[in-house]
């Protein structure tokens, strides 16, 4: 029961936040990923590379963290549909 009490006093009414904004926030987050990701890959390590665990640990941590925010995402009424379709033929 007190650990709902906590959890309460840190929730806000919005009165400026509403729900697109929030997907559209949510959206952001994850194509910042994604370029992190992008940009990780790019660099791409060598197995035997002495900062190879750093490195897909950082990879690893990313791809959680877009999991994550699809989640959310999801759980907003989001979906990863059509909006994604690439239409240029």
């Amino acid at each position: 029961m007190e650990e709902e009490k906590k959890d309460s006093r840190l929730d806000l009414e919005y009165k400026f936040v509403n729900d697109q904004y929030k997907k559209d926030y949510i959206l952001a987050r994850i194509a910042e990923a994604e370029r992190a990701h992008f940009e990780l890959m790019v660099d791409r390590l060598d197995e035997h590379h002495s900062d190879y665990s750093e490195w897909l640990q950082a990879i690893e941590s990313v791809i959680n963290e877009i999991d994550r925010l699809k989640h959310i995402y999801r759980q907003m009424g989001g979906s990863f549909g059509a909006e994604f379709i690439n239409n240029d033929g």
